[in-house]
């Protein structure tokens, strides 16, 4: 194919030929580029229709009353029936327009089946927006923000659980908060502990079972008898005890557990029993196929310690499908059934922290978050490759805070594998996601509308931007946030094309709000003005919480520009907080944070957003910072514990002091504006 119509296929496909780069000038895209990312989406210059269209989507969406088009939908004429999800016959509304026959879609949001002459296509009518904070409140409200690996709860092993979480909850709701937000627990690598990046998952359809607790699920004493049985109480405790997460320590003491734990459970009998024999029976195919991926991923690399990508397999196990995998399922049927029975116990434990979050009158419960994308060496897509854009990885073009551009070494779903597959693993991801939660946080939500593809192998500068179906999976979200009654959140952090932001809040994704990013160079943007729409924070995963960039425990201490860059900045914060009517007293010495990270919570806590965040780092006045951007191994990211049990952190006097403050804050009109 000439250079010419391939650049044509790509700009059909949804691939921008071209981007501006920080410095405004406008940077071409490679041909070689152009054909990877081609050749990942399965688009074949022989087949120069590019993207599959909509007529051959076995799934469409609308919007509740919207009109659809029969002819694009793959229907002519009007012989159409339609069906509700429990097959109930559906008045249908034909029309006509410019395009030919038209169907009114029904007002009430759901799944439906569109017949025509043998041919059925789902319709999936989403409601105008999804449901809101603001709805779900009836007003204003806060949460906190925690990392669950951080949480300390009975029995924990060096890794925080959903026992943990529970915890936290309970004390939280007590005290009048309504979420408690998490970082993501999608599946990881159970043989490769080393890679315990929770925004790097293996999948996002099922969970990372090192976040399950079986206290919670099956009682202490079930738990205690399974740790004596197996030897590991001292290795437990000891693991328990110090101050960061051992992942690669701990996580083989966690899985000899949930070996003991998945023995004595089949051998007991009794309820539990019985509901994980239910759940193993209408276990899906893609929870066959993750379950094996970890039994096998684990044969591979005990062989060969660089066999850790699946490509890297011998050819007759690079196949999820193929009979050399089915016959080693077989063969390998017990260890297949504990990776089954630890995603019961994750998804338990996970709904019982949610039931406890609200009975102790959280109005939303936990909020889960949703990573950008998945690894490309990890079980989905090594299940599912034709959904994937396997070989390629998400990324950024360059800017002015990383001049050569990024590449996050991970991968996500192909629009056309979208399209073809009638969008079923996005469901199934949602649906996963979404199942004993009352919210969701979408990491990088411009992700919808278009994303950075890198080829592997291409630097960061060699990328494209690739159009994502984004009227498609904004309907999806937002039908299954409301069957899921839950509120969504989306990540919209950074520079964002004009009126994006203006999207997210017609699609009723609340955006978020930072402290430290809301100002310019003459202070912080007041409380008043901020948005109602989005949620408050003081702060972020990314960030150093307020009483370490207080200190500048993040600088140099030998870097002058930026240490004098922090005192100026300190200044802006002080005299901002003293204009919204926040303190009164002279601006605390760098050494002395207590007084500012009262500030902070006050300053957050007194904006009309309907929810205010707060990490709860920054409620207990911790100098932490979760995650270092743009380093991995050279700091301790995803590694550091929270100080004491989950149960107990909110005692704290100065943690009482500032929830308290934030009450008060969220409880009254807010803040006038000067």
């Amino acid at each position: 194919m000439r250079d010419d119509d391939l650049r044509d296929l790509a700009r059909r496909s949804g691939i921008a030929l071209d981007w501006r780069d920080q410095r405004g000038e406008i940077r071409p895209v490679s041909i070689d580029t152009l054909r990877a990312i081609l050749a990942a989406m399965d688009v074949s210059p022989d087949q120069p229709a590019g993207a599959p269209s909509v007529r051959d989507r076995p799934l469409v969406t609308t919007r509740v009353g919207r009109q659809v088009s029969l002819g694009s939908a793959g229907f002519s004429g009007d012989a159409v029936a339609l069906e509700d999800e429990r097959g109930a016959g559906v008045a249908v509304t034909l029309s006509a327009d410019v395009s030919g026959t038209v169907m009114q879609a029904p007002a009430t949001p759901g799944y439906y089946q569109v017949h025509q002459a043998g041919r059925t296509v789902t319709l999936a009518v989403a409601p105008a927006r999804g449901p809101t904070i603001a709805e779900r409140l009836g007003g204003r409200g806060w949460a906190l923000a925690a990392q669950i690996y951080a949480l300390r709860s009975r029995h924990d092993g060096g890794i925080g659980n959903f026992g943990g979480v529970a915890a936290l909850g309970a004390a939280a709701g007590a005290r009048g908060a309504d979420a408690v937000a998490v970082s993501p627990t999608h599946a990881l690598f159970g043989a490769a502990p080393g890679h315990f990046s929770p925004y790097s998952p293996s999948t996002r359809l099922f969970a990372n079972p090192l976040h399950a607790d079986p206290v919670l699920v099956l009682g202490a004493d079930a738990v205690e008898a399974a740790i004596r049985e197996a030897g590991i109480g001292a290795d437990m405790e000891a693991l328990e005890s110090t101050p960061a997460v051992s992942w690669e320590a701990a996580t083989p003491v966690r899985q000899v557990l949930l070996d003991h734990l998945h023995r004595r459970l089949a051998a007991s009998g009794g309820p539990l029993a019985a509901d994980f024999a239910a759940y193993r029976a209408a276990a899906p195919q893609a929870l066959i196929d993750h379950a094996t991926f970890e039994v096998l991923q684990g044969a591979m690399l005990r062989e060969d310690a660089g066999r850790w990508h699946w490509r890297t397999w011998p050819d007759a196990f690079a196949d999820a499908a193929s009979p050399a995998v089915r016959a080693f399922r077989q063969e390998h049927a017990e260890a297949v059934d504990r990776q089954v029975f630890a995603q019961w116990l994750a998804e338990r434990s996970q709904q019982a922290a949610q039931a406890r979050c609200r009975e102790a009158g959280m109005r939303i419960g936990i909020i889960a978050d949703l990573a950008i994308g998945v690894e490309g060496a990890g079980s989905q897509c090594w299940s599912r490759p034709a959904d994937m854009l396997t070989g390629l990885g998400i990324g950024a073009p360059p800017d002015y805070y990383a001049a050569e551009g990024q590449n996050w070494g991970l991968t996500t779903f192909s629009p056309t594998g979208l399209a073809r597959s009638g969008f079923a693993g996005f469901i199934a991801m949602l649906r996963a996601s979404l199942a004993h939660v009352g919210g969701l946080r979408i990491d990088h939500v411009m992700g919808f509308d278009r994303l950075w593809m890198v080829p592997e192998g291409a630097s960061a500068t060699e990328g494209a931007y690739l159009a994502m179906p984004s009227e498609d999976l904004f309907c999806l979200t937002a039908l299954e946030a409301l069957r899921h009654r839950a509120v969504v959140i989306g990540e919209d952090l950074g520079t964002l094309p004009h009126g994006y932001r203006e999207k997210l809040q017609a699609e009723g994704i609340a955006g978020m709000r930072v402290l430290r990013f809301e100002r310019d160079d003459h202070g912080h943007r007041h409380p008043s003005n901020w948005d109602a729409d989005a949620i408050a924070m003081t702060s972020t995963h990314d960030m150093i919480a307020t009483a370490g960039w207080w200190r500048g425990v993040d600088l140099d201490p030998d870097d002058a520009a930026g240490q004098g860059a922090r005192a100026w900045d300190r200044g802006l914060f002080w005299g901002s907080a003293e204009e919204a009517g926040l303190v009164s007293c002279e601006r605390p010495p760098a050494d002395a944070p207590d007084a500012v990270v009262d500030a902070a919570v006050a300053y957050v806590g007194g904006t009309p957003s309907a929810l205010a965040v707060i990490a709860v780092e920054d409620v207990l006045g911790l100098d932490v910072q979760p995650n270092v951007p743009g380093t991995t191994a050279e700091k301790p990211n995803w590694r550091h514990r929270l100080p004491g049990p989950a149960a107990r952190l909110l005692d704290d006097p100065a943690a009482g002091r500032r929830i308290q403050l934030l009450q008060q804050r969220r409880g009254s009109s807010p803040l006038d504006a000067p």
